[in-house]
């Protein structure tokens, strides 16, 4: 329970933070990188075959930026997602169909998913882009190997509430969605920050992709945990059960 505690007020600080830097980099940026791209397009027009190799190149890397500045922006839309009692499953199909569509070799996915689960209290597309993230650094942490396993479950936990800190008081949170991999672990040295903007171990990651599905499940009313068991790391997603629902089986 403290521990929830802590996460939660981890997540809403970051979450405060990256909104604020969202917003400056915004308005400072994005409109300057399309003035810079245009040039550079119109530089290409007149330019020999050496030229247009480096207009190219600055084309790609402004769209890359511009890419990361739309990814910050998610955190500072002020206005909270809309949710609604929602089946758990389609969203969870739906990012397993994306993710399984890229036929990533030498990983295997299980799935344990409880059949009696109730509606939860969330947004749709929110889940799905929870999940991606979530199963995709699962499956980009197991690359090359040909023995991971990437398992998705489901449970109905007792007794976990939190008090997120937005004047809702405490909320139970009894629906648990996990990502669990049996890779090599987060490093020790960033795993107190694993949900801030800006961290990360990939040497071509932007760090944000685990700080928005922070955010999204904090929208949500719930919260994400980390953990490391044995040999597998686990992503837990606590949510709340949608009013009225709890005990109605909805598993397809």
């Amino acid at each position: 329970q403290s521990e929830a505690e802590l996460m939660g007020g981890a997540i809403g600080r970051s979450g405060r933070a990256a909104g604020a830097a969202a917003s400056m980099l915004a308005h400072e940026i994005k409109n300057p990188l399309a003035g810079i791209k245009g040039a550079a397009q119109l530089l290409a027009r007149n330019t020999d075959a050496n030229g247009a190799r480096f207009t190219t190149l600055i084309c790609a890397e402004v769209d890359r930026i511009t890419t990361l500045i739309d990814q910050m922006e998610h955190f500072s839309r002020g206005q909270p997602i809309t949710c609604t009692p929602i089946n758990l499953y389609p969203p969870i199909h739906q990012a397993m169909e994306a993710v399984r569509a890229r036929q990533l070799f030498g990983i295997r996915f299980a799935e344990d998913f409880d059949p009696s689960l109730p509606l939860v209290h969330g947004n749709h597309d929110a889940m799905v882009q929870i999940l991606l993230n979530l199963v995709t650094n699962a499956c980009e942490v197991l690359a090359g190997r040909d023995d991971g396993v990437v398992r998705i479950a489901t449970a109905y936990r007792h007794g976990l509430s939190i008090d997120n800190g937005d004047g809702r008081g405490r909320i139970a949170l009894p629906i648990e969605v996990s990502v669990s991999d049996n890779g090599p672990g987060v490093p020790a040295h960033i795993r107190g920050d694993l949900f801030d903007p800006f961290v990360t171990t990939k040497r071509e990651g932007r760090g944000l992709g685990l700080a928005l599905v922070a955010k999204l499940a904090r929208d949500m009313g719930g919260t994400v945990q980390h953990m490391r068991d044995d040999d597998w790391t686990r992503f837990r997603v606590h949510l709340p059960a949608a009013r009225g629902s709890a005990g109605k089986g909805q598993y397809h």
